[in-house]
């Protein structure tokens, strides 16, 4: 049995594992991913990336290559509710296409203040992307094929047993952290004795129970649909209730529907039941090339009861670490802020400057975003899976008509509340963190529907304008920045003395004028890598030290450990 060191080994190579090696990649930090399957996905799964993962993005350096993804530049994101697809519209909420959103970007906007709208694309091809990104890393090793089997954690780090699937071979990997990002059935969270809590096994009408996508290529659905393009399509009913999202604006298509209860069978029974229903959905038959179909469960909202273990050497993040049922599309995004906020520390641990306490940060922030978004994500399932439908829907009378109107008011409302929520993607708040200092303010109240900018500690750090497709994010360096807004004239020597005692990458941005000043509610503030915000004043700290110290979890003596080498 051949054996191998590493600092961090990623069990997984879905987007969180992924993001968490190009994090560490970036840093120079030396990590391992492994991935059962031997390629790419190439079946559809989240469709919807929000601001903040495209903030994300765009902060790594790839957001235009992702935003190229997905539906043509002109085609309409709308979302659209049927009787059934070829028969009656019963609503349609706007939503501009990857070009308007583009033209529109610099233009005020109060209600979404982000350089980067909101984009539509499936996660099968973001992964691809992904994978490529970590690939430029000369410490990054990606290992598809290759199965975690076992693993022991003690204080000094991970000894993991990993099988090569297409030989059989077994390997030892010793690593100092170890992630799982291995999804919903966690062979990392099932190690360190974790449970899910929370809601599982809901029923509804639908997106409650045992689900099926059938995806298909159609060149006739344009022709058959009674209204114009969109990006989702959904079918309402008296009997049967559909959701078809569109791939790539071109003739790609996936429908999902819901399974009678204890029903299931092998690919060709759900090759026949999916077609069945997407022509009972639509109304009428119509030419459809199918690619293929996949059973998939909803009625979840779980998050773990813990996210790593007390050694802060092993944790875990994405579906391993929260599951839900896919409305408003938070599952993969909240796992792309999963790793976007364990990446950095994990490096810094890695590089030394990091303390325990900034690991230990990485639960205590993740997990209430975790139980924040799982409960939007149920609630949204409520009102879109339990919504009642009246059997005259689809008479030819006035009771029909009256029965449609009412039920394209309530989607329409459904819609908005669903998909219209700039709180959830850019209000994510971190101001109880440990790692985080508090300067007495409190910041607006957490609204799914509403986000307004502020610069209290532990905000993710507002955007701004500097020029021409230059946000403020742009100029932040790539670990902690130190911002200096307005006139200020502060002594930051202290500041840069402390950071660089201790060994913090400390980049110094300077802004002047009042705009971002005002933005902030402060003269100097330090920004962390992740683009959150960690400590605020109008002046230098009285304690320059035990500012960074805190910021970076570092805490006095025998707590400073360094990591186990890999």
């Amino acid at each position: 049995m051949t054996s191998h060191a590493t600092s961090v080994l990623i069990a997984g190579g879905g987007v969180a594992g992924l993001f968490v090696a190009i994090e560490l990649g970036r840093r120079g930090v030396p990590c391992i991913v492994l991935e059962d399957d031997p390629g790419s996905p190439t079946f559809p799964k989240a469709n919807a990336t929000t601001s903040r993962s495209m903030e994300h993005y765009r902060r790594l350096g790839f957001a235009p290559e992702i935003r190229a993804l997905g539906l043509t530049e002109d085609h309409p994101q709308d979302i659209a509710y049927f009787t059934r697809y070829a028969t009656q519209e019963l609503a349609r909420v706007r939503w501009p296409s990857r070009r308007e959103a583009e033209r529109s970007r610099q233009q005020p906007n109060q209600r979404w203040p982000t350089p980067e709208p909101l984009h539509r694309t499936q996660q099968m091809y973001i992964e691809g992307v992904l994978r490529r990104q970590a690939e430029r890393w000369p410490s990054v090793q990606l290992r598809f094929g290759c199965k975690l089997l076992r693993y022991v954690v003690n204080d000094d780090g991970v000894e993991a047993a990993v099988e090569v699937l297409a030989t059989g071979a077994q390997q030892t990997i010793r690593a100092a952290y170890l992630v799982g990002a291995d999804g919903p059935r966690s062979l990392v969270r099932e190690g360190l004795g974790i449970r899910y809590e929370g809601h599982a096994g809901e029923q509804r009408e639908f997106m409650g129970g045992k689900m099926l996508a059938v995806y298909y290529r159609s060149q006739a659905w344009r022709e058959v649909c009674c209204g114009g393009p969109a990006w989702q399509y959904w079918a309402i009913n008296h009997a049967d209730r559909g959701l078809i999202c569109a791939i790539d604006g071109i003739d790609r298509y996936v429908f999902h529907t819901q399974l009678p209860q204890g029903e299931s069978g092998g690919t060709r029974a759900s090759d026949r039941i999916g077609v069945q229903a997407l022509m009972r959905a639509t109304g009428r038959e119509f030419p459809v090339e199918l690619i293929g179909t996949a059973e998939w469960t909803a009625g979840f909202a779980l998050v773990a009861e813990r996210y790593g273990d007390d050694r802060q050497r092993a944790f875990i993040l994405g579906d391993a670490a929260h599951l839900f049922t896919p409305t408003g599309g938070q599952g993969y995004n909240t796992a792309v802020d999963d790793a976007a906020n364990l990446g950095w520390k994990l490096a810094a641990c890695c590089q030394g400057w990091g303390g325990r306490a900034l690991l230990a940060s990485f639960e205590a922030e993740r997990k209430p975003i975790g139980h924040r978004n799982t409960a939007f994500a149920r609630a949204m399932a409520d009102s879109i899976g339990r919504m009642p439908v009246v059997d005259a829907l689809e008479q030819d009378s006035a009771e029909g008509s009256s029965a449609r109107r009412a039920l394209g008011a309530q989607l329409a409302q459904h819609c908005n509340t669903e998909f219209d929520i700039p709180g959830i993607h850019l209000g994510v708040f971190y101001g109880q963190s440990g790692v985080v200092c508090d300067d007495g303010t409190a910041a607006p109240a957490d609204r799914w529907d509403r986000y307004l900018p502020h610069g209290t500690p532990g905000a993710r750090a507002p955007h701004c304008w500097l020029g021409e497709d230059l946000s403020i994010h742009d100029r932040f360096g790539r670990d902690f920045t130190l911002l200096r807004l307005g006139d200020c004239s502060a002594d930051i020597a202290a500041l840069q003395a402390a950071a660089t005692r201790r060994g913090v990458p400390l980049s110094l941005l300077d802004v002047p004028g009042e705009e971002a000043h005002a933005l902030y509610g402060g003269l100097l503030l330090l920004i962390r890598p992740d683009h959150h915000i960690a400590w605020r004043g109008n002046a230098a700290p009285a304690d320059a030290q035990a500012v960074i110290d805190r910021v970076i979890g570092r805490g006095p003596g025998p707590e400073q450990r360094p990591p186990s080498p890999g």
